[in-house]
């Protein structure tokens, strides 16, 4: 009984679901100075640095993307009046998958789609694709962003998103594991009972068959008595 009863445990608890939780992905990505050199642009940034205060611009582009080399061929060309106010993150998704899929994410997060490169973010300020005419509107955002108290960073709305998502479906997994062990215990209770039942009323059969073949011997041994 004791091994019938331990191969159900076991055969139930292998369905018990165990949750595990995602490892959280790692992008590639390049800042102006190095997405310049991937893309072969002469420059030099003898006065430019990165800091923490900058408007970060996000970039995602082709390598080899002709409109791409273009925007940050105009990025270069501002660095020393406007090279103090923004920083590039550049991620390319021809060749990256995960980047790709990063840059479908932001733009759903947006309300306006990725649909090609270069797709350039700037706070909540989206330009799908770079002309010429965009210009004076990217220095607008640019300085807008900039000088923002309460500056609006899409890959931290992002994670924020992520988190939500994750945390509700991790309270909806917990409450189906819950649901699943419950009914899995009232399993093992029922099929306990069973078993029991089923082990008593196989004792009372063997008892009536002993008594039986107990009483068909005095039987047996008193007709020979009496003979």
């Amino acid at each position: 009984m004791k091994k019938v009863f331990l191969a159900i445990l076991i055969s139930v608890l292998c369905f018990i679901p165990f949750s595990v939780n995602a490892e959280e992905k790692e992008y590639k990505t390049l800042n102006l100075d190095e997405a310049l050199k991937e893309e072969e642009i002469d420059h030099d940034f003898s006065n430019y640095k990165e800091t923490d205060d900058q408007a970060i611009i996000y970039l995602f582009r082709g390598k080899g993307c002709a409109y791409c080399k273009k925007f940050l061929t105009y990025l270069n060309s501002i660095v020393d009046d406007y090279g103090k106010y923004f920083k590039v993150v550049s991620y390319e998704v021809w060749y990256d998958n995960d980047n790709a899929e990063l840059m479908e994410k932001v733009g759903n997060l947006l309300g306006q789609k990725a649909e090609g490169v270069p797709y350039i973010v700037i706070g909540d300020k989206v330009f799908a694709g770079y002309a010429e005419s965009y210009n004076d509107e990217i220095k607008e955002a640019i300085k807008k962003q900039y000088d923002s108290k309460n500056e609006y960073d899409v890959m931290k709305k992002l994670a924020e998103s992520s988190d939500n998502s994750e945390e509700t479906t991790t309270t909806k997994s917990s409450d189906t594991t819950a649901l699943i062990i419950i009914v899995n215990l009232l399993f093992i209770a029922v099929a306990t009972v069973i078993i029991v039942l089923f082990n008593n009323k196989n004792k009372l059969e063997i008892m009536d068959k002993l008594e039986e073949m107990d009483s068909v011997k005095k039987t047996k041994k008193g007709a020979k008595n009496e003979a």
